[in-house]
């Protein structure tokens, strides 16, 4: 289980905030509307209400221990930096903000903000996903439940050919596409003898079910 802060609870803020909860994950959700506050209070661990822009007030809602914190806010481009700035200045390991512009994201890089992102609701459920494992890096829905996700070969599979691991028998995944030399290469439909390296990214399809299972692989 990791610990997150999402401030700011508008759609995007609300669905990744909801799917973190629902991925079992202890969840400090932030905002100024004491109403959103009502409306998700029962469904994460804390939900209050206070100046974000006050250092003392997020040290004392916990924010400096999360694992990762979420500015899912933008309507307010200052405020959005500041409190950016505030989560890398309380050491806060990974703070992802949400832009409105290509400026305003090269002033959140100058603030640290280690991830920025152009958010909809439906990215919101993506970012939460991706969140909950080290390995999937990315995922999509492509109809009922089936996604294609882009995974970071977990270490046991290093140094395994894909005959080996048997995915799609053993997790009824199809490889897809295998990134090679950290993305700079790319293997499309590759043979049952390719050898998994460290730095491989693997793109597979399946179930959400068999996907979760696999990037939880260590």
């Amino acid at each position: 289980m990791k610990s997150f802060v999402v401030i700011g609870l508008g759609r995007f803020g609300m669905a990744i905030a909801r799917e973190l909860a629902k991925l079992g994950h202890e969840v400090i959700a932030i905002d100024r509307d004491e109403a959103k506050i009502n409306e998700i209070a029962d469904e994460v661990t804390h939900a209050m209400s206070g100046d974000i822009h006050d250092e003392g007030v997020l040290r004392r809602m916990g924010v400096a221990e999360c694992d990762c914190a979420v500015v899912a806010f933008a309507t307010s481009l200052q405020d959005n930096i500041l409190v950016t700035l505030l989560l890398k200045e309380l050491g806060v390991k990974r703070v992802i903000a949400k832009a409105r512009s290509e400026m305003h994201v090269r002033v959140l890089k100058k603030v640290g903000a280690d991830q920025i992102i152009f958010p909809e609701e439906d990215m919101g459920i993506r970012l939460a996903r991706s969140l909950d494992s080290d390995n999937l890096l990315d995922s999509i829905d492509i109809g009922g439940e089936y996604r294609v996700a882009e995974i970071r070969a977990p270490r046991e599979w290093y140094g395994k050919s894909l005959v080996e691991l048997n995915l799609r028998r053993r997790s009824n995944l199809n490889v897809l596409l295998i990134k090679t030399q950290g993305g700079k290469g790319q293997l499309v439909n590759p043979s049952a003898e390719y050898v998994i390296r460290a730095d491989d990214v693997i793109v597979v399809m399946g179930l959400d079910q068999d996907v979760s299972e696999v990037s939880d692989e260590k």
